[in-house]
């Protein structure tokens, strides 16, 4: 996808708390808020806006996905790299370069919410007369602000206060959810978990009266919500779903939630929705093998959700090993196989065997390196993928005393992946070692796509050096 055909660009500098901030459309005009809600196109703008600010480095585009949140989950090795990810890797979280880095977290998340929140306020109040597609535009742009709400303060949640395994009943963050507030008190896992629930929940209505109708159920085909090969020029802003907070998007977010809450029936029903979701006699998302990795490195067939970064590719270079002239950063990303292989490398795992370069014997992420042949995909950042929904689902199922059906579901991914002789059950004879399995499956499977170090948050496993699970709340929790 090309992100200027669908994305208009535009910089939100609305500080939380603060007066109508002007907006910055362009580098060459700037438009007052009062000017840009005036039509449609300028509630799209604002809310594409969201989407670019949480695609920039200081959230997804490196430390939510490949940077900090990798480092918290020991993927790469240590020893190769220095300054705030040598602090964050050993758990040295009130250092000068951690906490800088944990701020600049922790401030562009919330900036997004307080946008969120503003594009919100401002929606509720236009009749539908406003928007092209009626009640059904209007509740399009609301329910996926409301979806990125909950969305950011998921992870805000998962970061910086801890599992409901370890939970103190303590409080940990504020949940803004009111326009212009300027203070929100931290409130328990619990008030924030329903918080987020209610904002999903809300979402999920809004956008379903779009994206569930018969005629627009074709663009969740991979040609229409991920590649755009599909697509007509006009009205793009109702294409491309898979790079927006689309239905199937807000309920895997809520597998993901109940999941965190321990409400694990619920998420293996959540999960089970997006795996069987189809249209057309076709599964919408579906499990891709190794064959496909050189032309398509996202294996964008798995992918629900996703945002788009145009210079990913060349932002990751720097951190590749070797003697590249585009790698200018102290940081090599070589892989910490013990976490996952033990040293012994599989002979069976795309995983291992084609998702991963190699130099001077060590391993390294291809995900987010150029593609031979296609270009689809090269942009995105993959935020939810359907293997993980597999994942979810099989934890009730294990839990409530169906292990065959839960190492079926778990089975599924690794025979995609290429292992056909060694099944899982091979490793689990309890739940502390099905729980152990889990992870390192997710590990693999998502990995660089910052997953990996929630789930051994949530039950409480030890990485391989031992590591903090709860991130200090920034010092000044500076939103601006």
């Amino acid at each position: 996808m090309k992100f200027n055909k669908l994305f208009l660009y535009i910089i939100l500098p609305f500080i939380l708390g603060g007066c109508n901030d002007w907006l910055s459309v362009s580098p060459e005009s700037n438009i007052n808020e009062e000017d840009l809600f005036a039509k449609e196109d300028g509630y799209q703008v604002a809310l594409n806006g969201i989407y670019k600010s949480m695609a920039e480095a200081s959230m997804y585009g490196q430390e939510m996905s490949y940077g900090a949140l990798e480092i918290l989950a020991h993927t790469y090795s240590n020893g190769y790299f220095s300054g705030a990810y040598s602090d964050i890797y050993s758990s040295r979280f009130t250092t000068v370069n951690s906490k800088n880095l944990f701020e600049k977290m922790w401030s562009a998340t919330y900036n997004a919410i307080a946008n969120c929140n503003n594009l919100i306020e401002n929606v509720k109040n236009e009749p539908v007369t406003q928007f092209e597609e009626g009640e059904i535009g209007k509740n399009l742009i609301l329910g996926e602000a409301y979806a990125l709400r909950g969305f950011l303060h998921f992870d805000m949640l998962r970061l910086f206060a801890p599992s409901k395994k370890v939970d103190d009943g303590k409080t940990y963050i504020p949940y803004y959810d009111r326009y212009k507030s300027t203070f929100e008190p931290h409130l328990t896992v619990d008030q924030t978990l329903e918080k987020i629930k209610n904002d999903l929940l809300t979402a999920k209505d809004l956008v379903a009266t779009f994206d569930t109708l018969p005629e627009h159920k074709k663009r969740f085909s991979i040609g229409h919500r991920i590649e755009g090969s599909l697509i007509s020029p006009d009205n793009l802003f109702y294409a491309y779903r898979g790079y927006r907070m689309n239905y199937y998007a807000i309920v895997a977010t809520l597998a993901r939630v109940y999941s965190w809450a321990g409400d694990l029936k619920e998420a293996h029903d959540a999960a089970l929705e997006v795996i069987n979701a189809k249209g057309g006699g076709e599964y919408f998302f579906t499990l891709q093998n190794g064959s496909v990795f050189p032309e398509n490195h996202k294996l964008n067939k798995e992918l629900i959700f996703v945002l788009s970064n145009q210079k990913l590719i060349e932002n990751y270079k720097v951190y590749l090993p070797g003697s590249t002239a585009d790698r200018t950063s102290t940081f090599y990303i070589y892989l910490n196989q013990m976490e996952w292989y033990s040293w012994n490398p599989p002979t069976e795992d795309t995983r291992y065997l084609t998702f991963l370069g190699t130099y001077s014997s060590n391993k390294y992420p291809l995900k987010y390196t150029s593609q031979t042949g296609k270009s689809y995909g090269e942009d995105a950042i993959p935020m939810i993928r359907v293997s993980e929904m597999y994942y979810i689902a099989s934890e009730y199922l294990y839990k409530n005393n169906q292990s065959e059906e839960a190492f079926k579901m778990i089975d599924q991914v690794r025979n995609v992946r290429g292992i056909l002789s060694d099944p899982i059950k091979n490793y689990i004879t309890n739940e502390a070692s099905f729980e152990k399995e889990l992870i390192k499956e997710i590990h693999k499977d998502l990995m660089v796509e910052g997953q990996a170090f929630y789930w051994y948050k949530k039950f409480n496993q030890t990485l391989s050096r031992g590591t903090i699970f709860v991130i200090p709340t920034p010092d000044n929790e500076n939103i601006n």
